[in-house]
Parts: structure tokens; sequence; C-alpha cells
């Protein structure tokens, strides 16, 4: 089956990183580099995708204030990414990332987005409800609302069900929890900590730990995708477990922001191709350590 991969994030942003050649607090340095791109972790995924040769469809929300300029900024993405935002009310978020080139460290600063709300949701859900196939893959990620948004957040998930696509879900915190417990789901991408808030308890990054964590997850999705940082990532499934490590040339990390949307990326990138997990997992891998590295996969 050819699949339709469609990201959905409520929560996008615009993503500055800007390079400076050695910086202390106090201090007043000219900056080396900067740029300014629309980002968030659905976009980060399509950009991926695009990179790969894969096409997808950005959808989620974006704000009206800036919707212009998201346009004029994603036209070099257009031969492989069909942008289907929905509209909300606002201004788009900026997140900033701060690297220090001279000492090989960074720093990350996120603001909070406010684009979520009970008409852009509902808005969100009409526009889902015309493009979303059952041979569609709709990956849901990154910062959901709270409370009452995200009762309606769930729901929209589950009017995404019952077209029959395949769900995936990179998010944390009660969210995650919330829309695991509803179950009938296709991938689940946690980090160790947010595994951890799964089920209840901390779990040590070491590979049995996570493997007998995520066999708790299998009632409910068919595969869990666990990523362990700089220890690469593990794939549990309900027939095999699959970890998987980078064993290439090794450089200086770049930008780790975005990594673990690489590797979901290489990873739904690859199975949609496949259907072979094994190759998926390591595809996903070796995205997400181009990503940290700042080099091509």
């Amino acid at each position: 089956m050819k699949y339709k991969i469609i990201t959905i994030g409520s929560s996008p942003c615009w993503d500055r990183t800007i390079e400076i050649k050695g910086i202390n607090w106090g201090q007043h340095k000219i900056i080396s580099a900067a740029k300014i791109v629309p980002a968030g972790k659905a976009l980060n995924i399509n950009r991926a995708l695009a990179q790969m040769g894969q096409k997808s469809i950005a959808a989620g929300l974006w704000g009206s204030d800036d919707w212009n300029e998201m346009k004029k900024a994603t036209a070099d993405l257009k031969r492989f990414v069909q942008i289907r935002f929905t509209k909300a009310k606002g201004k788009t978020r900026e997140n900033i990332t701060i690297i220090d080139t001279a000492k090989k460290r960074q720093i990350h600063l996120r603001s909070k987005s406010k684009l979520a709300g009970g008409k852009s949701l509902s808005d969100l859900d009409k526009d889902l409800q015309k493009i979303i196939t059952k041979d569609s893959v709709c990956i849901f990620t990154g910062a959901m609302p709270r409370g009452k948004l995200l009762n309606k957040t769930i729901l929209l998930i589950e009017a995404v069900k019952k077209k029959g696509a395949k769900i995936v879900i990179d998010t944390s915190g009660s969210a995650l929890r919330k829309i695991a417990a509803k179950g009938r789901l296709f991938i689940i991408k946690p980090n160790v900590e947010e595994l951890g808030e799964l089920v209840g308890k901390k779990i040590p990054n070491q590979k049995n730990a996570i493997i007998i964590a995520a066999k708790k997850l299998l009632k409910k999705t068919e595969f869990v995708l666990v990523s362990r940082a700089g220890k690469g990532a593990v794939l549990i499934g309900r027939d095999a477990v699959l970890p998987a490590r980078y064993a290439g040339r090794k450089y200086d990390v770049y930008n780790t922001v975005g990594c673990g949307d690489f590797l979901l990326a290489g990873f739904i990138c690859e199975f949609c191709r496949t259907g072979n997990a094994a190759k998926a997992i390591e595809k996903g891998l070796r995205a997400a350590t181009a990503k940290a590295f700042g080099r091509k996969s």
C-alpha cells in the first residue's frame, strides 16, 4: 500500500538559530551566523522527509499574523511538502537556539504557543477530515494544549482513527498518557524520560529496562520507538525488539534540536516504503545522527 504521510502540530514555531564563536554571561559579541525558519516538531519531520525524497503533507495550526511569511519561507519545500495548515488567530511563537561554536555547546530557549483554542481546533478538525484517508499515516507531534483543549484534541485524534488512518504520537506529559490510554495507535515515540512518564516510574537508560517498560504499552500500540540520546534507539514491537546504535564515524555535535524528529521521520519513511522495521530503525538512527552532526544522512 502507498501511504500518505501527514504531520499535525498544534504548537508550531519559528526556529531562530544563532552561532557565536565563544560567549559567556555578561559578554557583548558579534554573532557569526543566524537564520530563522518555520518549524516545530511536525514541520521538522516534513523537512526531514523532504531530505529523504519522501513527499508529505504539513497540517496543524499556524498563526494568521505571520501566515504570508510562513508561505514564503516554505517555498523551498513545495516539491515534497504540501502545506495544508489551518489558520489560527494570532502570531506563531519563536524559539531560539544559541550555538557556541568555539566551546561546542548550545542553549535552547522556548516560548509558549497560544494558537490552540476552541475555534482553531474545530477548524483543524474540519480541515483534517478533508485530507485524511484510510491510507494515511498521521503524526501528531509536539506540545499539546491542556485541560478542556486537550480533551478536544483527543476527540480530534479519535475522529482521525475512525477514518482508518495509522496514528503516530510524539508528545509528552499528560497529553501522552491520555492519548496512549485510548489505544489503537501505530507508533508511540517517547524518549527514556517520557517512557517513564507513561509507565509511572523512572526508567534508567538501559536497554533491558527500556524493553521491559515498553512492552507494557503494546496493548495500546503496535510499536514503541524509544530514543536514547547518545545511546541510539530501540524499537519494541509485538513480534520483535530491535535495538540500534550508531557505529560510524563520529563528528562534533553541532545541534541536537530536532534529532528525535529526524529519527521518527527516517523510521516512517523507510517503513512506509518497505514495511521492514529493522531497515526503518537503522534509517531513522542515521538521519538523527546526521542531524546532530550537522551533516546530510
